[in-house]
């Protein structure tokens, strides 16, 4: 018999939690310990996470080395991911998905409501004391202290003591992942009975945002696809249209399997056979863009922190909407490989922001019909990407892009 999908046990677990909900009502307050004791560890791991992940991905590039290639594909990553953020606001704040919910029960808002003037958000990263930071869960001042760590490591790794403090960070990263594996397999159980609870105490209207919310997200996702295409298109002088129809491949794998690492082949197939980018510059940008560059996976984050912020008649403002772009694009690096990643990452941003975490309850159960749409604007972003890198160095040819000339890749990369 085959074994059940991690995607399936969270669909299972949420329409089992919206059943039993609406058969006891306010009864299930006695099974709410099981997803607080979830929520709880899951908040235990995300400092861990972001600490581990960030230094992870700041000390793996190599400053002195590093390059004209590896600035130019940072630069368009940071500039995709900031857009993706921007985009996911605006459509948050335009559509409201979260907006005309009454009489919803959730933990208290915690987070920002005010306006913070410009110098105030910037000291807000710095911390004082980073055992303080990590007593309090201050994430943003982690990630700063995570970021300088890892470009130190990373300018000092040549000196034999920072060698085996580098490896001993990737160790304890494995061991992060793992414990958040761990805890991610009771994840069933936990929104089971979140969704349970949330359903008993607050009624089936509770799940009248979330379609909302799909069609926002993929209209969302739609835009930043666009907005990357033309711009990219725009300053390789090339035709968007036929950069959308040679990334079919990798659109088509990441939407049906719904795994950015399942579709790297294709983004060099079509990267290399169809784009015409250069196999050096396809090689080094694509890779680096499954753990750097999910703008797919910032839309979400963005949208479900504003959805939350909406049901519980929160108005952010936007010095508050700023702080969520930065911190959902600063927190989407190096989660792409943590199992049921876009809950994790949703659950990492609520934290970040002070969003009640019961709420990662409600997208829980459609996390899967989202990435329908999420992953394929991960990956054909890092193809887009490869092409603006590509034609900034004059690795891009056009006789291969405009079908004039054939090129076959030596892919042997195994899937």
């Amino acid at each position: 018999m085959k074994k059940m999908s991690f995607s399936m046990k969270m669909i299972v677990g949420s329409l089992l939690g919206i059943l039993v909900g609406a058969v006891l009502g306010k009864n299930t307050i006695h099974i709410k310990i099981f997803g607080e004791i979830f929520i709880n560890l899951i908040t235990m791991m995300v400092p861990f996470l972001v600490f581990g992940a960030l230094i992870e991905a700041a000390m793996t590039l190599d400053i002195k080395d590093f390059g004209t290639i590896g600035v130019k594909t940072l630069f368009s990553f940071v500039v995709t991911s900031f857009g993706a953020g921007v985009i996911g606001v605006s459509f948050g704040y335009l559509f409201k998905p979260g907006a005309g919910v009454i009489g919803i029960q959730l933990s208290e808002y915690t987070g920002n409501t005010t306006g913070m003037t410009i110098s105030e958000s910037i000291l807000s990263f710095f911390p004082k004391n980073i055992i303080t930071a990590f007593n309090n869960n201050t994430i943003t001042q982690i990630i700063l202290f995570a970021l300088i760590v890892g470009v130190a490591i990373s300018y000092y790794k040549n000196l034999e003591s920072i060698k085996r403090i580098h490896d001993l960070i990737l160790d304890l990263n494995v061991l992060v992942m793992k414990i958040v594996t761990l805890i991610m397999n009771f994840a069933p159980i936990g929104i089971f009975a979140i969704t349970a609870n949330m359903i008993g105490q607050n009624g089936l209207g509770i799940l009248i945002p979330l379609l909302k919310f799909i069609i926002v997200c993929t209209l969302a996702n739609v835009a930043c696809l666009s907005f990357v295409g033309l711009s990219v298109a725009a300053f390789a002088k090339v035709s968007f249209f036929k950069m959308l129809a040679h990334a079919k491949r990798t659109f088509i794998v990441a939407a049906t399997t719904t795994s950015s690492a399942m579709s790297l082949p294709m983004k060099f197939l079509d990267s290399e056979e169809n784009m015409g980018v250069s196999k050096r510059i396809s090689r080094f940008v694509n890779p680096l863009g499954g753990t750097l560059n999910t703008d797919g996976g910032v839309i979400l984050t963005v949208l479900a922190s504003m959805t939350v912020a909406q049901i519980l008649g929160i108005e952010l403002s936007f010095s508050a909407m700023g702080m969520l772009v930065v911190t959902a694009v600063l927190s989407s690096f190096g989660n792409t490989m943590v199992p049921g990643g876009g809950i994790v990452a949703i659950a990492i941003v609520f934290a970040l922001n002070g969003i009640p975490l019961e709420g990662v309850a409600l997208f829980a159960g459609i996390d899967w019909i989202l990435a329908i749409t999420r992953v394929p604007v991960n990956v054909v972003d890092d193809v887009f990407c490869s092409v603006f890198v590509a034609a900034s160095e004059k690795e891009l040819d056009r006789d291969v892009f405009y079908g004039r000339k054939k090129v076959v890749s030596d892919e042997t990369i195994n899937a």
